[in-house]
């Protein structure tokens, strides 16, 4: 059996019945103190008269006697638009006067009793009975019926009001759920459009810069990098298979010379040749799996305080022969104390695969630089790791493409690499929190890894 479904589909109708009825439930009871409210100011001005009209006969029946207290009962009309009236009975209950006929009061004070009416029949009023001083009993009273009329105008104006209230809260509702439905609509079909395969299309951002725009931005800004890592993956499996390609070839190549191979020196050879080919697939897929390391983010939970100063040290005296062997003049200046939180490991492979790139794209006789310090920028901090060549260096049209996964220029397709050094540097770089420049140095290309600085310096590892 189907579930009753007892609120709409959609959540901005939802939205806007929850917020009707949360709107009349606070409505009704306001409406309900508003009335009770009047209608006890009603009585407690209806009681004030009374005491008033009360005392005034009290004091005309001290100065004139029972004949002029009933003079001026007999002109008794009644002050607003509530009717008031009074009578005079004597102690053993005889009426002696009044313009108002009800029963002998059996007790003093505030009491509630019925007027004879004659035409309409008893109505209900509000008596005050109070004792004279011979032991008659002056009873003054304000009949109800009005009252009981103005309560009931009071609740027809206040149930109008209410149906007009309603009626502006449900336009109302209508209108929001009408309102966030069209804000929602081009966020609708966006996910809609990615989840049939379209990663082109992109919701729309109005001028109002309210909730909506932020969440329009923020999902735009996530299809855009989705589609990034789409088309980065895309070429990541085109480069791969290719340069996969050249070297499983090889490696089956030589696989198959060893079946017909009988000269024991050739054999072994070819051994080593298939060796080395499974090496470079090896190497290849290595580069991979540690740049995805680096890009997953888990690694920062392992960081400590480093002396960089002593790192890059350590590094350019290993270099050094490195350089000499491939006839390379290579430099080094370091500054003191400069000191990151990050990855010993990590922070080495990055300048080590930046200083060989120098090297394996410029010619011997070059000069490459390893520089470390502080940025010039006034009160920056920022710790630079710079390699600069005298090379050809790069095109800036193709600085930004360079650091992409297997992007190899044409000038470095007679070198050895797959085009991975760079964004290895780069997703290290970021892992960092730092940011990779490339930069022209005129000539040759100037390298730069932009550190973040650690400051506090209690926890120290070299």
């Amino acid at each position: 059996m189907s579930r009753i479904r007892l609120l709409p589909r959609s959540a901005a109708r939802r939205i806007a019945l929850i917020g009707l009825l949360i709107y009349a439930a606070a409505l009704l009871p306001l409406g309900i103190a508003v009335y009770y409210a009047t209608h006890a100011a009603l009585q407690r001005q209806i009681a004030a008269n009374l005491a008033q009209l009360s005392d005034t006969l009290q004091t005309d029946y001290r100065n004139d006697g029972a004949r002029g207290l009933m003079q001026v009962m007999a002109r008794l009309h009644g002050a607003g638009p509530i009717p008031q009236g009074a009578a005079l009975f004597a102690a053993d209950g005889r009426r002696l006067g009044g313009n108002i006929e009800t029963a002998p009061p059996a007790a003093l004070g505030w009491q509630k009793i019925l007027l004879r009416d004659p035409r309409e029949g008893p109505d209900p009023a509000l008596a005050l009975v109070s004792a004279l001083p011979d032991g008659n009993r002056l009873v003054v009273a304000a009949d109800l019926e009005a009252l009981e009329t103005i309560d009931r105008t009071l609740l027809g104006v206040f149930a109008m009001a209410l149906v007009a209230l309603f009626g502006l809260g449900l336009l109302a509702a209508l209108l929001l759920a009408r309102y966030l439905r069209r804000r929602l609509q081009p966020l609708d079909r966006t996910t809609a459009a990615v989840l049939h395969g379209d990663l082109n299309q992109r919701a729309a951002i109005t001028a109002a810069g309210d909730e909506f725009d932020r969440v329009a931005a923020s999902l735009n800004a996530m299809l855009d990098r989705i589609a990034a890592l789409v088309e980065n993956l895309r070429q990541v499996s085109a480069d791969l298979a290719h340069d996969l390609r050249t070297p499983l070839m090889h490696l089956r190549n030589q696989l198959e010379a060893l079946h017909d191979e009988s000269d024991p020196a050739q054999r072994q050879a070819r051994i080593e040749a298939a060796q080395a080919h499974t090496d470079e697939v090896l190497a290849l897929f290595d580069a991979i799996l540690r740049i995805a390391e680096v890009d997953a983010g888990q690694l920062a939970k392992g960081f400590s305080v480093l002396d960089l100063s002593a790192l890059l040290a350590e590094l350019a005296d290993s270099l050094q022969p490195l350089a000499e062997d491939s006839g390379h003049v290579f430099s080094a200046a370091i500054a003191p104390e400069l000191r990151v939180r990050g990855d010993r490991q990590l922070l080495a492979q990055a300048v080590l695969n930046l200083v060989e790139n120098a090297l394996r794209h410029t010619p011997s006789g070059c000069r490459v630089e390893l520089r470390a310090g502080i940025a010039a920028e006034p009160d920056s901090g920022t710790i630079t790791v710079c390699v600069r060549d005298h090379g050809p260096g790069i095109p800036a049209a193709d600085r930004a493409r360079v650091r992409q996964r297997f992007v190899r220029l044409e000038a470095s397709r007679s070198t050895p690499g797959h085009g991975l050094g760079l964004s290895l540097v780069e997703a290290i770089t970021q892992a960092h929190a730092g940011q990779l420049q490339l930069e022209d140095a005129a000539p040759g290309l100037r390298a730069c890894l932009l550190l973040p600085p650690y400051r506090d310096s209690t926890e120290i590892h070299p």
